[in-house]
């Protein structure tokens, strides 16, 4: 049987029927696309979230802060610059009637001077105490001397990553011997160097109830987990 022409008709797509139709496809495949791109992107994020590692950790005291773990060779370049201004601090500063320290059996180095070198690499200190010792006045050991050493650290540049571990910062530092029985400056030296510093492993935190005040600043320098392992001069 032949179909009426009213049939035919009805089952015949229009063409604004068909440019719906292309429409709704394209609406699909953009709708698709942009949720893939969306995956991928919530992916990525998560992703880089987890390659950063940050975790919560709970403080002694009970506090909990947010800590994004790093490398045990991880220094921060404020860590760096402190680190040295500190160092600097102990190894030039000292008063009268300073505590000696005999080094070799025939060099004679102010105790915080010593401690200072204790932060250097054990191939650097040798070398480097021999020539400080000579620039250290003899008298500043003896019992009614009123000669005191201080530092002033006039310049210390952005710290320059030579490897993972392994930074170059430069130093600009007076030392000042003053005279307080005169209450003048008696010598002034300036020390232009370029230190490399190295990344080493971090002590515990020992409690010492009754430290005293070098024994304090001593831990506190090496709580930055650094270690000198070369000094030498720069032309500012």
């Amino acid at each position: 049987m032949f179909k009426s022409q009213s049939s035919i008709k009805s089952n015949q797509i229009t063409p604004a029927g068909k440019e719906k139709i292309v429409l709704a496809q394209l609406s699909l495949t953009v709708a698709f696309i942009t949720l893939a791109f969306s995956s991928c992107s919530t992916a990525s994020s998560y992703r880089k979230l987890a390659n950063n590692r940050i975790t919560t950790v709970q403080m002694g005291n009970g506090d909990a802060i947010l800590a994004e773990v790093k490398p045990g060779n991880y220094r921060t370049p404020q860590a760096i610059t402190e680190f040295t201004k500190k160092w600097y601090t102990l190894m030039l500063g000292w008063s009268g009637g300073e505590t000696a320290v005999k080094v070799n059996g025939n060099l004679t180095i102010p105790a915080n001077s010593y401690a200072a070198a204790q932060m250097m690499d054990t191939r650097l200190q040798k070398a480097f105490l021999t020539e400080f010792s000579q620039l250290v006045p003899s008298v500043v050991f003896s019992q009614d001397n009123q000669l005191k050493s201080s530092a002033k650290v006039r310049y210390v540049s952005e710290p320059l990553s030579l490897s993972k571990d392994t930074w170059a910062i430069n130093v600009v530092a007076d030392w000042i011997l003053f005279d307080s029985a005169t209450n003048t400056e008696t010598k002034t030296v300036t020390f232009n160097k370029s230190i490399t510093i190295k990344a080493a492993a971090i002590p515990p935190r020992s409690v010492v109830e009754e430290a005293n005040s070098l024994q304090q600043l001593i831990e506190s320098i090496r709580a930055y987990g650094l270690e000198i392992i070369n000094v030498e001069e720069f032309e500012a």
